[in-house]
């Protein structure tokens, strides 16, 4: 059981436009589309990372199946010990599910898609603490945006 390794995402450091913005806020309400529902016999996620289509996308985000649109997130910390945690991917949903070290608590750094005046926008920075299942899940989302894929060999 294994992981496989892509090439990063580059990380773009230009300005995020408001076409940038618009473009995710309408990714994001197909994204989260998908956390809901089954997919044939494959069952809804908890959260997906959207797909860096080319090098120029500034944002890195992904979607919760709550409706949240997390945009550049960063893990900060994290408990010194990984505990080895089963999980799958709907990437590869056929492929089944395969064991990795997950961090038991880490400590993010994000921000999130919200709607002013009726337009989309980033919200202030948040920091949060996450434990469990929630931290299994933002770390599998940050490695998808890392170059990770996951899936059973």
């Amino acid at each position: 059981m294994t992981s496989r390794y892509v090439k990063p995402h580059k990380k773009v450091s230009r300005a995020v436009s408001m076409q940038d913005l618009e473009l995710v806020a309408t990714d994001a309400e197909v994204m989260i589309r998908m956390c809901r529902e089954q997919h044939g016999v494959h069952m809804a996620a908890f959260a997906i990372a959207h797909s860096q289509i080319n090098d120029a996308d500034p944002l890195r985000f992904f979607v919760l199946a709550n409706g949240m649109v997390i945009l550049n997130p960063v893990i900060t910390r994290h408990t010194n010990v990984p505990m080895n945690k089963e999980e799958g991917c709907m990437s590869f949903p056929d492929l089944g599910k395969t064991t990795l070290p997950r961090y038991t608590t880490i400590e993010v750094e994000y921000a999130l898609l919200i709607k002013l005046g009726g337009r989309p926008a980033f919200s202030k920075k948040h920091q949060e603490k996450l434990k469990g299942m929630e931290a299994q899940i933002w770390q599998h989302e940050v490695d998808h945006m890392n170059g990770k894929y996951i899936y059973k060999v």
